[in-house]
C-alpha cells in the first residue's frame, strides 16, 4: 500500500524554514541563579522558566443571548516547584536556615539565563528572565530517605511563588514617556541598565547580571 507523504522538495522547504527559526533549544539549556547563592545554580536540577501570560478570560454575556469574552489582566503572579540536589555537606540544608533566619522566606531576585553566549566559562544568556520576590517553600521534611537505596540521590523538593513582569519591563522600555526614556537612557549610561556586567565569579566560572 503506497503512503502518501510530503515531496523532498517539500521537506527541503520546511527544513529551511525551520532551519530560519533556529534550532531546537535543549531543555538543560539553561540555569537558574539566585541573588547572594549563585553556586547552587549546580544543584538546581528541576525549575520552570518563566513566561508571560493573562489571567483566565471573563466572560461576556451580552442582550439576546450572545455571548463573548473578555481577555484577562496580565499574570504577575506565578509559581514554581523546583528541585534540589542535597549534598553531604548539607548545602540545601544551610540554605533553607538562612532563608528563615536570614531572609524571612523572601529572596529578593533569582534570573534564569538561557541560550548561552560564551563557551561555558561565562554564565551570560540570549534572554535572561528576573524573578522577584522569591517566596520559596520547602515541602515537609528535607528529602526522602531509603536507607537501603544504592545509587539515588537525595533530592529536596520546593515551591516558589514569585513576581514576572516579562522581558521588556524595564523602566521606559515601551513607554512613549519622553521623560521615562531619557532617564532610562542615562541610567543605561551608568550601567545599571545597560550591557549586563559581571555579578559573581566562581571556579573559573563567571555570572552576568
Amino acid at each position: 500500500m503506497k503512503t502518501n507523504t510530503p515531496s523532498l522538495a517539500a521537506y527541503r522547504k520546511q527544513y529551511q524554514t525551520m532551519k530560519s527559526l533556529g534550532a531546537a533549544m535543549l531543555a538543560c539549556n539553561a540555569v537558574l541563579v539566585i541573588d547572594g547563592y549563585e553556586n547552587l545554580y549546580m544543584l538546581l536540577q528541576n525549575f520552570q522558566r518563566p513566561i508571560c501570560s493573562h489571567h483566565d478570560p471573563a466572560d461576556v454575556d451580552l442582550a439576546r443571548g450572545l455571548q463573548s469574552h473578555a481577555a484577562g489582566t496580565r499574570k504577575t503572579n506565578f509559581e514554581s516547584q523546583w528541585t534540589f540536589i542535597e549534598t553531604e555537606s548539607g548545602v540545601i540544608s544551610q540554605f533553607a536556615d538562612d532563608l528563615v533566619n536570614i531572609h524571612d522566606g523572601i529572596i529578593p531576585l533569582a534570573r534564569v539565563y538561557d541560550g548561552f553566549v560564551d563557551d561555558g566559562d561565562n554564565i551570560k544568556g540570549l534572554r535572561e528572565y528576573d524573578l522577584i520576590d522569591c517566596a520559596i517553600t520547602f515541602a515537609d521534611g528535607g528529602g526522602e530517605i531509603d536507607s537501603a537505596s544504592r545509587s539515588q540521590i537525595l533530592q529536596v523538593q520546593a515551591s516558589c511563588r514569585y513576581n514576572f513582569f516579562g522581558n521588556d519591563s524595564k523602566l521606559g522600555s515601551s513607554s512613549t514617556d519622553v521623560f521615562a526614556n531619557t532617564l532610562n537612557s542615562a541610567l543605561g549610561a551608568l550601567g545599571e541598565l545597560g550591557d549586563l556586567t559581571p555579578t559573581f565569579s566562581s571556579d573559573n566560572v563567571t555570572i552576568f547580571g
